[in-house]
């Protein structure tokens, strides 16, 4: 039962991911609602990795490779390093990117402590059982 647990946790988790490299291959494509090509090459270049870093992360929580789980937490890391760099301290709770903010940073809170409950039910299941 933990491993299967474990399985929905991670698949809900590369759903989302799934979801958010779709977004940025929309950015990337020009239909993500700005003009790409025009955007600061460091955005071209976020967008690119972050591509890579989802669909990494999918991969890896589908197949329980652990190129994925360690591409999560990297990945993690760096988007709550960079949303505490660009948030600026005065930004009032109505504009876009603290209402942003707001929700992406509880979210990534919330998967990393689901994927560490996951990698505990997984490793319950791998744990040799007394008979």
């Amino acid at each position: 039962m933990a491993w299967w647990a474990a399985r929905v946790i991670l698949w809900l988790i590369a759903i989302c991911y799934g979801i958010f490299a779709f977004s940025h291959a929309l950015n990337i494509l020009g239909m993500g609602g700005f003009d790409w090509a025009n955007a600061p090459l460091s955005w071209q270049l976020i967008d690119v990795l972050y591509l890579a870093a989802d669909l990494a992360v999918v991969y890896g929580f589908v197949l329980l490779r652990p190129v994925g789980f360690v591409v999560f937490f990297i990945a993690v890391v760096s988007q709550l390093a960079l949303y505490w760099a660009v948030s600026p301290a005065d930004a009032g709770s109505a504009s876009g990117g603290s209402l942003f903010l707001a929700y992406f940073v509880p979210f990534h809170l919330a998967t990393i402590v689901l994927v560490l409950v996951a990698l505990l039910l997984l490793s319950l299941r791998r744990a040799p059982q007394a008979s």
